[in-house]
């Protein structure tokens, strides 16, 4: 009897430590809420349902598993959706489907669709932290190899654009056929991937796409973050981006300052059709526990197209209603100039050329 009891014990103990070894979270946001745009569209003023104001919503799987010896298996699952209007993306996960072994020695090493080691980095010192709108995260996605514009008269859809388009490269956010790594030592984190050029030029092959983060991290925070796109079946550079940005906490108070570059070329001729630069400069007032003001102006402008310029000005508040569950009000004002594209807007879709457009955005975001 008493062997048989010790036998149950002991299975029982096996059990609890085999579930306490492999986890699987589900998680997501669901952030949507109404934007109010003057000059929305000839001149006109519209008032929309818009999803993602402060965060994309989003829905994931991620999972470890304990190996032993303070290694792990890890993975990561991850797509998005429009809460507006229920629709789901393309690719069921877009964002992420990865796969890799972790290490608290030795680091993180993930293959497959995931994070760009760049734009992490870059998101520790963009003013607005990378918000789902009016934030850095445009001027990054925007000047990453997504958008062409005409070497002569500036107007993006240069037909070259479309020709040799980086399929590794996801907005610039994300980084597809990727090999990363990543780990911290003390208050420096560092990161890179490599993204493997795939395929046969007939079938659309994938285009390397190189990317590199480093942070340090205390009251004052520094970052510094490169990528490049590649053309297909080539070492040629179609795009590349650089970032180096500042922040530091004092009391109730973050500032932050970021200055980014993007340069582009023309996939056909290889001519450069822009070479941007955006300054962003930011402060947040967490003026409670739960609520953070904040003020961030952005100044963008393509030296090869002068015309092309566009300043923005941002005032936004963030009130926790809980640790899940955020109200948040935004209000911007957009100069753009004549000649002005999404190569130096902060907009998601950009604004309206030649006009001063303000943005009125409210809403609610809640994390599970």
């Amino acid at each position: 009897m008493k062997k048989r009891l010790i036998a149950v014990a002991a299975l029982a103990l096996v059990s609890g430590m085999a579930a306490a070894q492999s986890s699987v979270t589900i998680y997501g946001n669901v952030d949507v809420g109404v934007l109010t745009q003057s000059h929305a569209a000839a001149n006109a003023s519209s008032t929309t349902v818009a999803n993602g104001g402060i965060s994309p919503s989003i829905w994931g799987f991620r999972g470890a598993e304990d190996l032993g010896n303070g290694l792990k298996a890890v993975f990561n699952l991850e797509g998005h959706f429009y809460t507006d209007t229920g629709i789901s993306d393309s690719r069921l996960f877009r964002r992420q489907s990865n796969v890799g072994l972790s290490s608290a020695n030795f680091g993180t090493v993930l293959l497959g669709n995931q994070y760009s080691p760049a734009i992490l980095a870059f998101a520790a010192t963009d003013p607005r932290g990378l918000r789902e709108n009016f934030s850095g995260l445009y001027s990054w996605a925007y000047n990453s190899g997504v958008a062409t514009k005409s070497p002569i008269t500036g107007a993006l859809g240069f037909p070259g654009a479309a020709v040799g388009t980086n399929t590794n490269n996801d907005v610039g956010v994300f980084v597809q056929n990727a090999i990363s790594y990543s780990n911290t030592f003390g208050p420096v984190g560092i990161a890179g991937s490599y993204s493997l050029g795939e395929g046969a030029a007939a079938s659309g092959a994938h285009g390397k796409v190189y990317s590199l983060g480093v942070t340090y991290t205390s009251p004052l925070v520094l970052s510094a973050a490169y990528q490049r796109t590649d053309k297909q079946n080539t070492s040629d550079r179609l795009s590349a981006i650089y970032t180096v940005g500042a922040g530091y906490t004092m009391g109730a108070f973050t500032g932050k300052l970021n200055y980014l570059r993007g340069e582009n070329k023309e996939a056909v001729s290889m001519i450069e059709t822009s070479k941007v630069d955006v300054v962003g400069l930011g402060l947040d007032w967490k003026t409670a526990a739960n609520n953070t003001a904040s003020v961030a102006v952005y100044h963008g402008k393509d030296k090869n197209h002068n015309a092309d310029k566009t300043t923005t000005f941002i005032l936004s508040d963030e009130y926790s209603l809980s640790k899940r569950t955020t109200l948040y009000g935004q209000l911007v004002y957009a100069d753009a100039n004549a000649g002005a594209t999404l190569m130096t807007t902060m907009v998601a879709g950009g604004t309206s050329a030649n006009n001063n457009t303000t943005l009125l955005n409210v809403g609610v975001k809640h994390s599970f």
